[in-house]
């Protein structure tokens, strides 16, 4: 009889363990419980979409607080990314002559010192940096830069060719403040410039440092650039902080008469000042890459997304099934985007991507209304609960009261934008407006916090493989 007990227990306890386990499905995305899906009182369906691939052509600039991109990235995948970075100094106080008595004054050397704050792509990339002078006659105002627009002129080179090795950016430096004081401080780059541009400073008078504008009158700013042709790894973007302390031009020096020590004079980029002229100009050159191929693809069906970082791509998603789709209780729905493989993925990574929509008939762009809660003030919003960040080879968005307001309030079916943009600039749908309501101008939200940053391949909606899919799980009403 004991015997006979224990296995009844056990029976019981497998069958209540197994209806436990049916009762819960997180779906793909692991957000919230939902009802099985028994096909009698719940059911799940799998919606087709056609996937098509363009240019993002938008205006996106890089502003003195953002982290500014200097390299060159040779991607098989994607072609090549070049990043140059342009910005002002200026001497830190007005009124006065930086050097003093500047006729007994012998200039040591002249640094230009930048804040490094990361990396995208490969650690072990070395590249050939050079630092140029602003040509006065160059269009170079405080203004938004966007990041494709066209290149600043520049006059002669300030530096020699400078190697850096990515791997050791972030190493402490040493850097001597006299003859006796030695500091160490990591994150720098510090290039060695000409002296001559010291003796320049020097001997320039009391009317040029009056003010912001008679400096500019005689130096208009510095422009950093890698090297495309001699760069022996080109494998990287490191990314510089312009207003942060130790981004400085230094200008040692020592007197002819009197102490030996050396001391220097500085120069910065000061956004508090009565300007904030910086740009950071990045170009992609997909000539010979499998994304340049895919591109000439004619097709309104891809069979793969090539999803580049501002300035870069977008992909065009059509869910035709939407339109055709009843009333029901929808309890899940979510956009599944699988990854593909590609080639040296382990050096360039995913960025995060953005879904939003696109309302052809008012010729905006929309967040997905009802789902994506952002803060319009802070322009942030929870990646987590939206989606966007990939997780196992996929990303998952979160669409269920966008698609629930569709089949039951018959709220319009679009086309939806799937991109990597930096800031992403679309018209706030306001969640559970009813009927649904639109922020004025375009909200400002930040993606991916490095311009540039980030490259991912996606199957697209004939891939042969695992492909990009809407799955609603639902109950009939």
């Amino acid at each position: 009889m004991k015997k006979i007990l224990t296995v009844f227990f056990s029976l019981v306890s497998i069958i209540f363990i197994n209806q436990s386990c049916q009762k819960i499905d997180s779906t793909t995305l692991g957000g919230g419980l939902i009802p099985i899906v028994d096909n009698v009182n719940t059911f799940d369906t799998t919606l087709d979409i056609m996937t098509d691939l363009g240019f993002l052509n938008d205006s996106t600039g890089v502003t003195y607080s953002d982290n500014h991109a200097i390299g060159v990235m040779d991607d098989p995948e994607f072609g090549r990314t070049s990043a140059n970075t342009y910005f002002e100094v200026l001497p830190a106080t007005l009124g006065v002559q930086p050097f003093g008595n500047k006729d007994s004054v012998i200039v040591d050397s002249v640094i230009l010192s930048l804040a490094y704050t990361g990396r995208y792509g490969d650690s072990n990339a070395v590249e050939q940096f050079k630092v140029y002078e602003i040509a006065q006659s160059a269009h170079f105002a405080d203004s938004l830069y966007p990041v494709k627009g066209q290149d600043i002129p520049v006059a002669g080179p300030l530096s020699q060719n400078v190697t850096v090795n990515f791997i050791t950016l972030d190493d402490p430096k040493t850097v001597r403040q006299g003859e006796d004081t030695a500091i160490s401080i990591p994150n720098v780059l510090r290039i060695p410039l000409n002296n001559s541009l010291g003796q320049r400073l020097v001997n320039y008078d009391t009317t040029v440092y009056k003010t912001d504008s008679s400096f500019r009158e005689s130096f208009k700013g510095l422009a950093i650039k890698a090297d495309t042709f001699s760069s022996p790894i080109k494998k990287a973007l490191a990314y510089f902080n312009l207003q942060d302390a130790n981004t400085r031009l230094y200008v040692y020096y020592r007197k002819k008469n009197g102490t030996i020590d050396t001391t220097f004079a500085e120069f910065q980029f000061d956004p508090n000042r009565s300007s904030r002229r910086n740009a950071n100009l990045i170009v992609r050159n997909i000539n010979g890459s499998n994304y340049a191929s895919n591109l000439a693809d004619n097709s309104k069906n891809h069979e793969k997304l090539y999803i580049q970082s501002t300035p870069g791509s977008y992909a065009s998603l059509y869910v035709p099934g939407l339109k055709t789709l009843t009333n029901r209780l929808v309890h899940r729905a979510e956009l599944i985007v699988p990854q593909v493989a590609s080639a040296e993925e382990n050096y360039f990574t995913p960025p995060v991507l953005f879904l939003d929509v696109m309302d052809s008939a008012n010729n905006r762009f929309t967040t997905i209304p009802n789902d994506f809660i952002g803060d319009i003030t802070t322009g942030t919003y929870n990646v987590a609960t939206f989606g966007g960040a990939i997780n196992n080879n996929r990303y998952v968005f979160d669409i269920t009261r966008h698609i629930q307001g569709i089949v039951t309030r018959k709220e319009p079916v679009h086309s939806y934008r799937l991109y990597a943009p930096f800031y992403t600039f679309s018209q706030y749908a306001v969640p559970n407006s009813k009927p649904l309501s639109f922020t004025g101008s375009s909200v400002p939200f930040l993606v991916n916090p490095f311009i540039g940053a980030g490259r991912v391949v996606l199957a697209g909606g004939t891939n042969p493989g695992e492909r990009i899919r809407m799955r609603i799980i639902y109950s009939k009403i």
